[in-house]
């Protein structure tokens, strides 16, 4: 596992060309609070990395980092398998 997570909180948001100031607002945070999680200075919950890898479109680039790209190659391949599973037996 990646415990660089200030780095790929980073690397997510310059994928997106945001700037820490336009994402903290979206993140509804101060600029100074990236900066800070970016540096590994203080650590963030995973329910703000989900939040950030959804605003800045890379879930998968967070995916990959947290598990092994075989994993996640694994887990991207098996969501639609279980949504369209899931949509059989509801119908």
């Amino acid at each position: 596992m990646n415990s660089d997570v200030g780095g790929l909180i980073r690397k997510c948001r310059k994928k997106a060309k945001l700037s820490q100031e336009v994402f903290a607002d979206l993140m509804h945070t101060t600029q100074s609070t990236i900066s800070r999680i970016e540096q590994n200075l203080i650590s963030c919950e995973a329910t703000f990395l989900a939040k950030a890898a959804a605003i800045t479109n890379s879930q998968d680039v967070v995916i990959a980092a947290l598990f092994s790209a075989d994993a996640a190659i694994q887990f991207l391949q098996t969501v639609p398998m279980f949504i369209g599973g899931m949509f059989k037996w509801m119908l």
